[in-house]
């Protein structure tokens, strides 16, 4: 098969789950023997962050584009509606876009000659159906969040995108129920991300000298909410004076305001020797082995890639009960603990582990096992499996 990913979004130096989502299925599907093309939408040079097989084709559709078109027209009366009806200068906004990107879209498309496109969101999803209006190559919607926030559901064009879609994929079987209700003739599936199988695994039996809390995360306040963690631990570091706080991720684009802010958090709670900002990491495994814990406060997710990543490596986690995805994903009392929001009750499920190393060893083992069901080869048959079938069925109705 030919398979397009495609996502009509900078690629180039993002490090977020989405672009590795896409490296490693890229990566998947050449291995297996597929022709795969990569589709993004950078208007500034670089390279992608994550590794991507060499046999990928790579089409920046900026470079498609009639530069020469502008969309003043589109611009003025979506203006013009925008106080009237948002829904309106939605539909004029994406108007625009279609008439920008309609002579890229085809150049691409009639380039690669793709047997599939996976789309990585509704908004590309629209963007592709309303640039190329007699589209006759099957398109899968991918989701990467929870059904409530991975559309814009005033976005009447995202809505008829996932109707049009050979198959919506989402993360988690809550998602499905959540997407029927809303569009209850939608086909949809679930597959869930891959979970690299580690070894070796965290030792939490050894005796160590400092102990380890770790998280996982691009630095962002809203989702990720890593100001929750160095509060709760500022709750309990003069209880526990062997033990630290790792934050490894970074801001979006370069942004520095959120991570100046966490910086003064930790100097205000007095604890720049205990809790640092240690950036990004090609090795992160290697971080996940050495650590003891991985203490995840996020609002919401999809299917949490750091988290699943260090439960695989051994390590117990501690998350809200009410964040989406996780709560499906930790066995409460087994393989982590799911607490109730605010920071004292984070402190305490994290006191829990802190205090317990045979706790933490038997939770982190039983981590590990819990991420067997999403190794790589299982996931990537169910994928595998769903390409092939819609490829099918669309040469059966004679597209």
């Amino acid at each position: 098969m030919r398979i397009l990913l495609a996502r009509i979004a900078p690629l180039y130096g993002r490090n977020g789950g989405m672009e590795r989502v896409e490296a490693r299925m890229a990566d998947a599907m050449v291995q297996r023997g597929h022709s795969v093309g990569i589709l993004s939408m950078d208007e500034l040079p670089g390279k992608p962050y994550f590794s991507i097989h060499p046999d990928v084709h790579m089409f920046n559709l900026y470079d498609y584009m009639n530069h020469s078109f502008h969309d003043v027209q589109y611009k003025l009366v979506r203006e013009i509606v925008r106080p009237f009806s948002k829904r309106s200068a939605l539909r004029w906004r994406n108007k625009g876009r279609a008439a920008a990107y309609k002579s890229g879209m085809g150049k691409v498309l009639a380039a690669f000659q793709p047997d599939v496109i996976v789309s990585f969101d509704a908004e590309s999803s629209a963007m592709f159906f309303d640039s190329v209006p007699d589209l006759n190559i099957p398109l899968i919607t991918m989701f990467h969040f929870p059904t409530d926030i991975a559309v814009n559901w005033e976005d009447s064009d995202e809505q008829k995108a996932l109707l049009r879609s050979s198959c919506v994929q989402v993360l988690m079987d809550q998602d499905i129920q959540t997407l029927k209700k809303r569009l209850p003739h939608v086909t949809a599936v679930r597959i869930p991300n891959v979970v690299p199988q580690w070894s070796p695994i965290a030792d939490l039996n050894q005796d160590k000298s400092v102990y380890t809390i770790i998280n996982v995360a691009r630095l962002e306040k809203n989702q990720k909410r890593q100001y929750l963690l160095v509060e709760a631990f500022a709750l309990l570091a003069d209880k526990f004076l062997n033990w630290n706080v790792e934050f490894w991720g970074s801001e979006p684009d370069g942004g520095t305001e959120y991570t100046a802010e966490l910086q003064k958090l930790i100097h205000d709670r007095k604890l720049e020797s205990r809790v640092f900002l240690k950036g990004n990491s090609s090795d992160i495994h290697s971080h996940y082995v050495a650590s003891d814990i991985f203490a995840f406060p996020s609002a919401f997710e999809g299917f949490p890639l750091a988290m699943t990543e260090a439960m695989s490596a051994g390590l117990p986690v501690v998350a809200y009960k009410d964040c989406p995805a996780v709560n499906e994903l930790i066995e409460n009392g087994k393989d982590g603990y799911l607490v109730e929001n605010g920071v004292k009750p984070f402190a305490e499920g994290l006191q829990k582990l802190m205090k317990d190393r045979e706790l933490r060893s038997r939770m982190g083992q039983q981590a590990h096992n819990a991420m067997k069901q999403y190794a790589p080869e299982s996931i990537w048959n169910q994928w595998e499996n769903l390409l092939r079938n819609v490829v099918h069925l669309n040469h059966t109705r004679g597209n």
